[in-house]
């Protein structure tokens, strides 16, 4: 048996940062020449001339490095770290049994999840810290086994004994929680930064989990956020946490059964014939969930780790 402490932590992470935007602006005034709709045109209006259009103006020459488009800086400035209980028990052939068995509660916190993410705020890396969108999750547990069933081995009876005795049960059972999915907004622009960032919605109530395919988690808890230029804080931001929702577990078996026939009377050749199943028990276990405020499907699941495998196979050795 085991019980132990794990943990790590580590800095200067890379990421990438846009750091090419256009000043915060409202990209829905048409008198302003940041907007960058006016990139194309004849799409604007002109205010102080009713039935015409402004001219297209290039966005780029007001952007902070005037006459570029965006530009993405990789750079080394986010940081995570990850703390763990973690027990294990293993119990080698009891009674013909072996078993080992592993949980772990941990907690992984980061900026980013893998090398070279985007920051979704330019201006603030730790718009972005919270619980890993793609580690963290807070309980697993594994059970391995393997189990030589006693039935039948000292039977008389020859047939009993070659095809009844000798079989053995093997398995992988593992449960997990989800880990937190990012949910974006993908509304009417409330930053008017020109691209390079990652908006959220507005968190406005607890999120509840109904759990079913048509809504895995309550979307009404989620609001669009509100543009600087309207009142709204954050210079348009939402609030929500990127770690504002858990995604679906795990709940899964992995199930086997085989037995060894010996060919002669001593050692020599033999056949293994073996029945395997993954998800044995035709769990349906969810997997994707949409996640973009403004989808027709929003918070419903899209995708579950398939259903029930059955192999057979065989081996002889000599």
């Amino acid at each position: 048996m085991q019980l132990q402490y794990v943990g790590s932590r580590g800095w200067d992470q890379n990421d990438d940062r846009a750091i090419n935007t256009l000043p915060l602006t409202d990209p829905n005034n048409p008198a302003n020449p940041y907007d960058l709709r006016q990139g194309v045109a004849g799409q604007v209006p002109d205010p102080s001339n009713p039935g015409s259009n402004l001219p297209a103006l290039n966005a780029n020459l007001y952007r902070i490095f005037p006459g570029f488009s965006g530009i993405t800086q990789e750079e080394n400035e986010t940081n995570f770290n990850y703390n763990s209980l973690q027990a294990g028990l293993r119990m080698d052939n009891k009674h013909g049994l072996t078993v080992t068995l592993a949980y772990t509660y941990s907690h992984n916190i980061s900026n980013v999840s893998n090398d070279l993410n985007g920051l979704s705020n330019p201006f603030d890396a730790s718009y972005d810290r919270g619980s890993d969108t793609g580690f963290d999750r807070r309980h697993i547990f594994n059970a391995s086994y393997i189990y030589a069933l006693p039935f039948f081995l000292r039977s008389s009876n020859f047939a009993e004994r070659t095809f009844l005795g000798g079989w053995e049960i093997s398995g992988i059972t593992t449960a997990e929680a989800g880990v937190p999915i990012r949910v974006t907004y993908n509304g009417p622009d409330t930053l008017g930064l020109g691209g390079g960032t990652t908006n959220r919605p507005n968190l406005v109530s607890s999120v509840s989990y109904p759990k079913s395919v048509n809504k895995w988690f309550s979307t009404d808890s989620f609001a669009d956020p509100v543009a600087p230029w309207n009142g709204g804080p954050n210079n348009g931001f939402g609030n929500a946490g990127k770690d504002a929702v858990v995604g679906p577990g795990l709940f899964n078996w992995n199930l086997s059964l085989f037995k060894t026939f010996p060919l002669t009377t001593h050692e020599g050749p033999a056949f293994e014939l073996r029945i395997e199943t993954f998800n044995t028990f035709n769990h349906t276990s969810f997997q994707g969930v949409d996640t973009s405020s403004h989808d027709g499907n929003f918070g419903q699941v899209t995708s579950d780790y398939g259903p029930r495998t059955i192999q057979l196979g065989g081996k002889f050795s000599f």
